[in-house]
């Protein structure tokens, strides 16, 4: 049946004002946009007092690890969320092979309690979902480095031969062929860690000859920010002459103030040599991650438990990860005997979302945990014991940007969209960017504080992320477009989650529409399956 949406005010996602009319919309598409729309049989929705905009486009998002807890995605659609890019920092379910199972999957289990099967190739990912009976918004797939790597040299952390990245470059283009939008990495995560620049470039070649997009999760965020991590980034896109996208731009350092304006100019002045680099912002002034996965070394995951309980392996990984903690937010500070300080310090400024077992600590910090679960044990030995009894399950909050001087200066860049960053969990808790992250934007960052016009905040979560993915028809509310849209009330959309409760869906969205159909109802998911896979084609 048509749908005619009627006395809407319309934001189209490009920026400009926006302006009173109708739409109607024909099986998937916005064939007509004016006045006094009418046709026999069509379904009238009035939206009086309401604001009609394309769906958002979440550019960074990790539900393809749990897709099929809920194929309905409930968490993105009720935030009026249309299309997610999937498969990001490197991490993901295919391409697989027996390699992959045996030294790859472990660590992703135990990081993230992922329960996806594997699979050898996305394709493969793509009917296994739409056997499912498919999903509720449309997805658009990355490949992870971390898989295509781990295909080859599974676990081995040493530099590529020539033939081996031939191998790995194969396994690149196959997937590209299948539609994938480009490579991310997660430079911070094994494999990742791991793989020289050169390697990452040879691959991004291949991505290249797509027009697709290298993705990165940058190996450093914090102090060498510039130096390592976007210098990195800047000669990936140099090299390869490849389109390259920073996941959650952040600067994490004590020196915010000074250091976010470097990064900026660092950026544009990139962009100004004609390289092709853009970003997302998670728009919140904290993180979330599990707390093995960004702490422990790769080889831990091997014989997990073993490893967590021998004398020996645990002092190897307390050392192991002081060095991690100390390169990534103290270069440049003298290396003095500080581990137990440095210790402390951070586990005071790092709250526990989720765990398997010990939901008793949730919401309380790394520091305040410790001492109430293992009182007898120094700060590193708990956090191992932590670790090894919660079989790795451990989602963390860390408290590390500064919203007013870091976060929204990078948002306001014309070339920065929000991202949520967030994961597809309906049953444990979880950071509530992963159920109000686009809401939070049009709450806080439009009508509260007045950071952006409503118009611009909706093209950085609309026709700006589609830009950058090369959607050909969607992003935009314009005749012959798909028909992705929000219906919602600008004066009364408000994140709900919490901390302590993430999962709580905003208020204030009236109407999702995923490819014509309506999904979403005044609050409530209505169970359709109208998502899409997305391909990208060169």
């Amino acid at each position: 049946m048509d749908i005619i949406i009627k006395n809407g005010l319309i934001a189209d996602g490009s920026g400009s004002p926006a302006y009173k009319s109708d739409i109607l919309i024909k099986n998937d598409k916005i064939f007509k946009i004016g006045n006094k729309l009418g046709t026999n049989e069509a379904r009238i929705i009035d939206v009086s007092n309401r604001l009609v905009v394309p769906g958002f486009i979440d550019i960074h998002n990790h539900s393809d690890l749990t897709l099929f807890q809920s194929t309905k995605l409930e968490p993105y659609i009720l935030q009026g969320v249309t299309t997610l890019a999937v498969g990001m920092c490197g991490l993901g379910f295919a391409p697989s092979n027996k390699k992959v199972k045996d030294s790859y999957f472990g660590f992703l289990n135990k990081a993230f309690i992922a329960t996806e099967m594997l699979f050898e190739s996305l394709q493969d990912y793509f009917d296994k979902i739409e056997d499912k009976g498919g999903i509720s918004a449309n997805l658009a797939f990355f490949i992870p480095q971390g898989n295509v790597r781990a295909c080859i040299l599974g676990s081995k952390e040493r530099p590529a031969t020539k033939e081996e990245i031939n191998a790995m470059k194969e396994i690149v283009r196959e997937n590209m062929e299948a539609g994938a939008f480009g490579l991310s990495s997660g430079l911070v995560y094994p494999p990742g860690s791991v793989t020289p620049t050169e390697e990452l470039i040879e691959l991004s070649k291949v991505v290249s000859e797509y027009d697709g997009i290298y993705d990165s999760h940058m190996r450093n965020e914090g102090t060498g920010v510039i130096d390592i991590g976007m210098s990195e980034l800047v000669s990936i896109a140099r090299e390869a002459n490849i389109k390259a996208h920073i996941s959650h731009w952040s600067v994490i350092s004590r020196n915010t103030r000074e250091m976010t304006p470097k990064v900026i100019e660092y950026m544009k002045n990139a962009q100004d040599e004609g390289l092709r680099i853009s970003a997302d912002v998670t728009v919140y002034d904290d993180g979330a991650t599990s707390l093995p996965f960004i702490l422990l070394p790769t080889w831990v995951f091997q014989n997990f438990k073993e490893n967590l309980t021998n004398e020996d392996s645990r002092k190897r990984i307390i050392d192991e990860v002081y060095e991690k903690i100390y390169s990534f937010f103290f270069t440049g500070v003298p290396k003095q005997d500080q581990r137990a300080s440095i210790f402390e310090g951070l586990s005071k400024l790092v709250n526990i979302i989720s765990t398997t077992y010990s939901t008793q600590v949730e919401g309380k910090t790394i520091y305040d945990s410790m001492n109430e679960l293992y009182p007898n044990k120094s700060l590193e030995e708990a956090l191992l014991d932590f670790i090894k009894d919660e079989d790795g399950g451990i989602m963390i909050r860390i408290k590390f940007k500064d919203e007013k001087k870091s976060v929204i200066p990078i948002f306001k860049q014309d070339f920065v969209c929000p991202s949520s960053d967030g994961f597809l969990e309906t049953k444990k808790n979880t950071h509530p960017r992963s159920y109000g992250a686009f809401a939070r934007v049009l709450q806080r960052w439009v009508r509260e504080m007045k950071v952006i016009t409503m118009e611009d905040a909706i093209r950085k979560m609309t026709s700006l992320p589609a830009s950058i993915l090369s959607l050909p028809d969607r992003g935009l509310i314009k005749e012959g477009y798909k028909a992705d849209i929000v219906i919602f009330d600008p004066e009364t959309i408000e994140e709900k989650g919490t901390i302590e409760n993430g999962r709580q869906h905003p208020d204030g969205i009236d109407y999702v529409i995923v490819n014509g159909k309506v999904t979403a109802a005044n609050g409530k998911h209505l169970g359709v399956l109208n998502g899409s896979i997305l391909k990208h084609h060169k």
